[in-house]
């Protein structure tokens, strides 16, 4: 379990570009600006059919939703400010669909990311009924994960107003599978940026340890585990923590040197 750590009280410039949970918002991230060091410019990125973009209907198909996120990203970003990523649960996926589409189209490459609350792509298990499932089903689903309110689990109208979008998201969880565009090869080269990854102790959706450790799979880069006290949204319990392991390992990305990709064997660099 991550300890105390201390935060560096300033950073140099770097753009941290977050991304929230299924039904989730860019709200999620309301007060990292305030809890991260000075120079960290906290991007949050909003998907349509949520929060602000809530009047815009929700994707269900991958490609089109990287499509959109990344001319609204590539935009804000340029070679001047380095740039990390940092997706919560469904944000992880998305953030990592995004690096990949930011290298091929634009050779942008970010000096790390943080996936939290989800095992590695290659474990995800199929699911496609959440198009179609019944409205039980979803709230039970809801239940397992927690965070959200017991009384408005039971209220029909509250479930019924977010179904939309939750049917959405948790669609295209259950869907994911890598994209291949024109830019790239058969084989889609890993990542190499370092990746830290984040848990709750008590998150049953992370609960099996080999399918979170296979994120280091993904990059030639270093592979950190960080746990934390909590379930599957334990960043509203342990904000303190959590934002000063995000603040060292920008910091710790950020003065490690530029260099070609490394050739390590994928996996090495795992550790807790």
């Amino acid at each position: 379990m991550s300890g105390f750590v201390a935060v560096p009280g300033a950073l140099p410039p770097v753009r941290l570009v977050c991304l929230a949970h299924a039904g989730g918002s860019a709200m999620l991230y309301r007060r990292w600006a305030q809890r991260l060091p000075h120079g960290v410019q906290v991007m949050p990125l909003e998907l349509p059919g949520h929060g602000s973009r809530c009047r815009l209907r929700a994707h269900t198909e991958w490609p089109a939703l990287i499509e959109m996120l990344i001319v609204d990203l590539a935009e804000q970003l340029d070679d001047d400010v380095p740039f990390a990523v940092f997706g919560h649960s469904m944000g992880a996926l998305v953030g990592f669909e995004l690096i990949h589409a930011l290298r091929a189209r634009h050779g942008l490459e970010p000096i790390w990311f943080g996936a939290s609350a989800s095992v590695a792509p290659s474990r995800r298990n199929r699911e496609t009924h959440w198009l179609n499932c019944t409205h039980e089903a979803m709230v039970a689903r809801l239940r397992e994960l927690g965070g959200t309110p017991a009384a408005l689990l039971d209220d029909r109208d509250f479930i019924d107003f977010v179904l939309p979008v939750l049917r959405a998201d948790f669609h295209l969880c259950g869907t994911y599978a890598p994209l291949a565009t024109a830019e790239e090869s058969t084989v889609r080269e890993p990542l190499v940026c370092p990746v830290g990854v984040f848990t709750g102790c008590d998150d049953r959706a992370t609960a099996c340890a080999e399918d979170v450790a296979a994120w280091r799979d993904e990059t030639r880069g270093t592979c950190t585990l960080h746990r934390f006290d909590g379930g599957h949204f334990y960043l509203d319990g342990t904000p303190d923590s959590v934002m000063a392991c995000v603040a060292t390992s920008l910091a710790d990305a950020l003065a490690r040197p530029v260099a070609p990709k490394p050739a390590a064997t994928k996996g090495e660099a795992w550790t807790h």
